[in-house]
This record gives C-alpha cells, structure tokens and sequence, in this order.
C-alpha cells in the first residue's frame, strides 16, 4: 500500500530569532518554523535563501507538463524538514518490457526539498515495477540523480536535465533484460548478503553494513518472495526481492519510511547490486 502523508507538505515557513533561556540573541542564527505545526525545521544563517516545498513542486509541473502522470505520492520525515514527492509516469515513452517475464517497468521521478540548511532540491529517477509497486534503484547514484544549490525557477534547463537521464532509464533497462536471463539462484543470493553483512565479532568493512539480523532476515525471504512474486530464480528476481523489501518492507517510527534508516539500508543493498562483483551466474542461452 502506497504511504499516505496526512500532513500538508506545503506549509509556510518563517524565520525566528534564536535566544537562550535568559534572552539573549544568539547571533548568526535563526530558526525555520513550520507555520501549520508550529514546529522547528531547522537553523540557518539569516541571509538563507528559503525554498518553499511548493515552488519546487511547481517547477517540476512544468518541466513534465508533456508527460503523463499516473500516480502522485508525497513523503516527509518525522519533523517535515525533509520531502520528497515521487511521480510515477504511465507514459509509452518512458516504459520498457523486461524480457521472458510479463514485467512492465515506467519510470518513478523523485523530487525532493528540504528546510534543514544542508538538503539542497533535486531529484532522483528510479523505475517503477507495475506489478507489485517497487521502487527500483538504477544504476550508478549520479547518473541519474541531480541536486541544484541554487533556485533559478528554469523549466527548460530542468527539462533537459530530464532528457538525458531518460535516456540514461532505456541504457539500464538493457541491464535489466540481461538480468532476466542470467541464473541466481539462493547460494548466490545469499554470498551477495553475506559480503554486506557486518561480522559477529571484529571490524565490519566499509561495504559491511547490514547487521547480522537484518541480512538473515533479507535472505531468509528469498524463495518466499520470489513464489509470491512469481519470478524465476534470475538476477532480476533476486533484485526484485531486494526491491520488495526495500518498498514494503521498511518503517520509521514517524513520517515516510524513505527516511528510515532500514530503508536507506535496503536501496544501498539493491544499488550494490549493479557492482558486478556478486557470485558468479550463468547466462541463460
């Protein structure tokens, strides 16, 4: 089930002088406060440029205007300092059938903004399996993300930002149609767990970073998953596992779980994925 933010992501903000307890003004600082909730979202210098949630999401509209949206959905974090909206497009353009399986994969377009002081605006494009709702990472982060430290309000340089990394979407689902045909079956599934699994005992490695519970888990879903979603035992089976989980299997104890730290866990995984340093497979032929 889609996540359904209750709260409204287009809250004025205004600035407040910072004091301590005794009234003194603390300089250099000023708090960003959500007018709805009354509630800070952050502290920034007093020449911050403010960025509403709301202008960044006009911009957007009008940089997809010619595409066909089928489906809006807005997530925050528990403080509403961080959003982020993802659009996902029913549009032939930008939609790719995997082959040997009746998958179906758009493209999901993740724009998101931030009142923090550090979460610059951007946006992310990642595939959308129809089938089941995944989210799918794609590839290498900067190829098809781009964040802006500065707002400039231009549609047309935003759109043809998009053009290049829709391009870029078509280029990784080739990945995804080699992956159909690629055999991964549970011993594979479970070395690629276990190399970002943190040791019981000693130093985990930079790459290790699923603790022991959380990687038996992930790989004690995989057959399960792979029977409920009717996909083969191929590598884009297994990332569809990782996929699921990642979507549906992720909480945070207030707001989205896009900024659950389970979450950030689970895509990490599935962008690891495309390291090309899993087991070794067998191309089907």
């Amino acid at each position: 089930m889609d996540y359904l933010e209750e709260r409204n992501p287009f809250f004025g903000v205004r600035k407040e002088k910072v004091t301590t307890e005794s009234g003194l003004e603390i300089p250099n600082k000023v708090a960003l406060v959500n007018e709805d909730l009354s509630t800070i979202v952050g502290f920034v210098s007093p020449g911050y440029d403010v960025v509403h949630n709301e202008t960044i999401s006009n911009l957007f509209a009008g940089a997809i205007s010619d595409l066909k949206v089928a489906k809006v959905v807005d997530h925050m974090d528990a403080t509403t300092k961080r959003w982020k909206r993802r659009i996902m497009f029913d549009d032939g353009k930008l939609t790719s059938q995997i082959a040997d399986t009746s998958d179906v994969v758009g493209v999901l377009l993740e724009v998101y903004n931030g009142y923090d002081g550090r979460t610059a605006y951007g946006y992310s494009l990642m595939g959308y399996r129809w089938l089941c709702s995944n989210g799918l990472v794609m590839g290498k982060k900067e190829l098809f993300s781009q964040s802006f430290t500065h707002y400039d309000g231009n549609v047309d340089k935003l759109r043809d930002s998009f053009g290049m990394k829709f391009n870029a979407f078509h280029q990784n689902a080739n990945t995804w149609q080699e992956w159909s045909r690629t055999r991964f079956n549970e011993d594979d599934f479970t070395a690629f767990v276990d190399k970002h699994t943190k040791p019981v005992n000693g130093r985990a490695l930079k790459n290790q970073y699923l603790t022991p519970n959380i990687g038996k888990g992930i790989k004690e879903n995989f057959q399960p998953l792979l029977a409920q979603q009717n996909l083969p035992f191929t590598k884009w089976g297994a990332f569809n596992v990782l996929t699921w989980l990642a979507t549906h299997e992720t909480k945070a104890r207030n707001g989205s779980n896009l900024f659950s730290n389970r979450y950030q866990n689970m895509n990490r995984l599935a962008g690891d994925f495309y390291s090309g340093e899993e087991s070794k497979a067998l191309v089907l032929r």
